[in-house]
């Protein structure tokens, strides 16, 4: 199979990598590429659920609306990663997404998608495992909401490091506004939060770099 700008995306992705070149035609067959600019909603919390996405490029978020009018983020996505795969089982979106900035997707019907899963095991397998995965991270983020702010940000400071490689320092992707969203808080919370740890010792800002001063203390704050 001759490489496309589809399939070279489709790759990218961890839940597509490990596919033969016919399994990848075939999927690339099914997606629809999408542009939409920043601050776009692509879907909403509660439409009918008749797709999920593959973001190729940009930024977007994932969010859940709750019964007293809260919103809180729940999911920060790559280019790379999938979103809205519940549709899969699920006649709704449980939560919606909206575009963080310009962003390249592509989307794959959910009717088309369960008849490739249905001749090829193998991908029904991989998503399968990806949701599974989805839903440690959302077990985890429920458990954090039960956290003070400053153990929730000690978490997500160690979290971003290890992500990024560097268990000494970390750079933040998303605004700052964005972290207070993540972390179910307001921006003037985290703002005086990461002054506390400064202050502590614990963490030493630069705009938007973080230097892990004590890595032990903020292990620990991380667990309280």
């Amino acid at each position: 199979m001759t490489p496309t700008p589809v399939t070279d995306d489709l790759r990218l992705s961890p839940l597509f990598a490990g596919l033969a070149d016919d399994q990848l035609a075939a999927l690339a067959a099914l997606a629809l590429p999408v542009e939409l600019p920043a601050e776009t909603g692509v879907f909403l919390q509660g439409d009918p659920a008749d797709a999920f996405y593959l973001l190729a490029a940009g930024a977007v978020r994932v969010l859940k609306s709750f019964r007293d009018g809260r919103t809180a983020t729940i999911r920060h996505v790559r280019p790379g990663e999938t979103f809205g795969e519940s549709v899969l089982f699920n006649d709704a979106y449980p939560a919606s997404a909206e575009t963080m900035t310009a962003a390249r997707l592509y989307r794959f019907g959910s009717d088309d998608f369960r008849r490739l899963v249905l001749a090829e095991p193998e991908l029904g397998l991989r998503l399968i495992a990806a949701m599974a995965h989805l839903l440690v991270v959302l077990n985890q983020r429920v458990e954090e909401l039960l956290l003070p702010v400053p153990a929730r940000l000690a978490r997500y400071l160690l979290e971003l490091c290890s992500e990024q490689g560097t268990p000494g320092q970390c750079r933040l992707a998303v605004p700052k506004h964005e972290v207070a969203a993540r972390l179910g808080t307001v921006p003037e919370t985290l703002s005086r939060t990461l002054g506390r740890l400064e202050r502590g010792g614990l963490i030493a800002a630069d705009g938007t770099t973080f230097t892990v001063i004590n890595r032990a203390g903020l292990e620990r704050l991380a667990q309280q």
